[in-house]
């Protein structure tokens, strides 16, 4: 159904269990034309050091006949918003993604904090996706993220590993990603919809987002995952 995930993890994040191969075979086979390798940053305990990510270039840009884009999910490791990864680093990877975790420095201060630390770090020139803005464990005001998203024309992820790992049983996180959509929704901005993949299994299982979609109030429309030559223009990878 759909031909890009821009969201996917490797035994180099330190958790994960697949390698970048095992990932684009996978892609392959469900169909996924564009797949990103986003490794966590250096913050997140057992991921891969700086070096790793200034070796980008070494990765071929298309195995078993997809398209592959070399970024990174950074990690919010401070007040101010900084990054895990130099911006020496972030300007050579082919896209950026960026998140608040847990043991990444940045320490889970409230909902206000939280909002201003997120926004903060939306300010970096490289960031262009928002990884699962509205998890509840480190919680953000989503309303005023959907705002500077569409301010900054910064895309919001639906995280579907979400759906499949049974996180959606929080209410409050279910409302706020509907609150995210509806927000976006009527901005005209797009949202992409990645798998978060932490095993190739798991690469381009969408299904069971696609099954909420009548509750999300979305449709295929309002998702970016089937315009590849839009995403790369989005990325500046054309």
């Amino acid at each position: 159904m759909f031909k890009i995930d821009l969201h996917t993890h490797t035994i180099a994040s330190g958790h994960a269990f697949g390698t970048v191969q095992e990932n684009a075979r996978e892609a392959k086979n469900k169909g996924i034309e564009l797949l990103g390798i986003t490794d966590h940053g250096s913050a997140m305990g057992g991921a891969a050091y700086e070096f790793y990510f200034r070796c980008g270039n070494r990765l071929p840009k298309n195995i078993e006949g997809v398209r592959i884009l070399f970024g990174v999910e950074a990690n919010v490791i401070d007040d101010a918003g900084q990054l895990d990864l130099s911006d020496n680093i972030l300007k050579n990877l082919d896209f950026v993604i960026v998140g608040i975790h847990y043991d990444c420095g940045y320490i889970d201060q409230g909902v206000e904090k939280n909002t201003e630390t997120l926004i903060k770090a939306m300010q970096n020139p490289y960031v262009k996706i928002v990884s699962h803005p509205y998890w509840s464990m480190m919680p953000v005001d989503i309303e005023a993220i959907a705002k500077e998203a569409v301010k900054k024309n910064i895309l919001l992820e639906i995280n579907a590993s979400f759906f499949y790992t049974n996180k959606l049983e929080d209410e409050v996180m279910w409302g706020k990603m509907k609150k995210m959509i509806k927000i976006l929704k009527e901005s005209g901005q797009k949202m992409i919809l990645n798998s978060d993949a932490h095993s190739p299994y798991e690469v381009g299982r969408f299904q069971e987002v696609v099954d909420k979609f009548g509750e999300l109030g979305i449709d295929e429309g309002d998702l970016l995952n089937d315009d590849v030559e839009g995403v790369l223009k989005f990325l500046g990878k054309e």
